[in-house]
């Protein structure tokens, strides 16, 4: 799974530098990508993957009440943590890198 998230970024980033936009280079701008719900401001990668605004995913638009228009294209952001695991033969605990990514949408 981890392999197609790193495609999907790969793929933005060529998609971006294609578009003229060179992601990791910021012009002045005000403010950055946040959650709508939690105005917390993304890190990390989706610093570069995000332009500045505010996005909510599915779940968050829905439990609040609104829609997404059909059709509507979102932008992908990407979460990870590390998951701890009891090794069976050893009995010690472990940690695993557990990453994902969720559909974001931007508030108009």
């Amino acid at each position: 799974m981890s392999e197609k998230i790193y495609e999907m970024i790969t793929n933005r980033m060529i998609q971006l530098l294609e578009n003229g936009v060179v992601p990791w280079r910021r012009p002045w701008r005000v403010g950055a990508a946040v959650n709508w719900k939690t105005q917390k401001p993304y890190r990390g990668i989706n610093t570069i993957l995000l332009e500045p605004g505010e996005y909510a995913s599915f779940k968050q638009v829905s439990e609040a009440g609104g829609t997404v228009k059909k059709g509507e294209k979102g932008q992908f952001v990407v979460f990870w943590t590390w998951l701890e695991k009891e090794d069976e033969k050893t009995k010690k605990m472990t940690k695993i890198p557990f990453l994902r990514f969720y559909t974001v949408f931007v508030r108009p």
